[in-house]
């Protein structure tokens, strides 16, 4: 029973954190969510102001990968994936950091962010227009939901504390205080890193473990 409390104080404890943070920052958050939500819409009207030329291609690519898993041609080749996302998530990561550090930073955020919901947007988008709309949300929750509950969160929480870091260093200019949140903004980061490893991971083993099992008996 103590075990079982400590383990509900801590637990409290992170989500007080976590609130505490958000609400300190709800400004920056509401920002990052309305530039992420914007890519998400521009990813959307991107797969559907396509010609029709392009469609056929994204549609005819698309419906070859499943057919081409259906018959056994194909299996996913995870480690593969996993390297491909970590290089993926670590990219817009360090970008991010960087761009916290530097005068001109602000629309290098936003422009990693907005790319980030434009490509979640264009593929959910793009598989819709393929399998249609029910078969295309069941594709779309089982392979891109899951690390992205987790990663979405992450990006935008690395945009925030580079907007404090940026407006640290071009607003206040206090060195001191600059020092301090140089250190605050790269622990942060690396924190939030490791959420994005933690997404890579799901990534990687519920989509080797399922993926082809969901298209099979679903798709």
């Amino acid at each position: 029973m103590r075990n079982k409390r400590k383990s509900y104080k801590k637990k409290n404890k992170i989500f007080a954190v976590i609130e505490n943070h958000i609400n300190q920052n709800i400004r920056e958050y509401t920002i990052a969510v309305f530039v992420f939500f914007i890519g998400v819409v521009i990813g959307v009207m991107l797969t559907n102001s396509s010609s029709q030329e392009n469609k056929s291609e994204i549609i005819g690519y698309i419906s070859r990968f499943i057919d081409s898993i259906k018959n056994g041609e194909y299996t996913v080749d995870g480690k593969k994936l996993f390297v491909k996302s970590i290089s993926s998530n670590l990219k817009l990561a360090v970008i991010i950091w960087i761009a916290g550090l530097t005068i001109v930073g602000i629309p290098i955020m936003y422009i990693c962010i907005m790319y980030k919901g434009i490509r979640i947007g264009y593929s959910i988008s793009a598989v819709i227009a393929t399998l249609g709309r029910q078969r295309g949300i069941i594709f779309s929750l089982s392979t891109m939901l899951l690390q992205n509950i987790v990663a979405v969160p992450c990006f935008l929480a690395l945009m925030v504390s580079a907007i404090k870091m940026y407006k640290a260093v071009t607003i206040n200019q206090n060195k001191n205080n600059i020092k301090f949140e140089i250190y605050r903004h790269t622990i942060f980061s690396l924190i939030m890193t490791i959420g994005l490893l933690f997404a890579s991971f799901i990534e990687y083993y519920f989509t080797t473990a399922v993926f082809s099992d969901i298209i099979i008996n679903f798709i």
